[in-house]
């Protein structure tokens, strides 16, 4: 798997409109795992649609870094 930064990743994910982070998406909510909303870090990694890079939009994102 290709490295990216995490400015790369955060940058993208704070743009996207589908992002889902995996811990709303699993119904855990944010309190139980101590994630506050006011510190909270979006970044593709953490998205639902990452799956290994391959999300369609990071994939047309990231071609615009290169």
């Amino acid at each position: 798997m290709e490295q990216y930064t995490q400015n790369q990743l955060r940058s993208i994910a704070e743009e996207c409109q589908e992002f889902e982070h995996i811990i709303n998406a699993m119904g855990y909510g944010y309190s139980l795992l101590n994630v506050s909303a006011e510190d909270f870090s979006r970044r593709c990694t953490d998205c639902t649609n990452w799956l290994g890079g391959s999300c369609t939009i990071f994939q047309n994102e990231i071609s615009q870094w290169k």
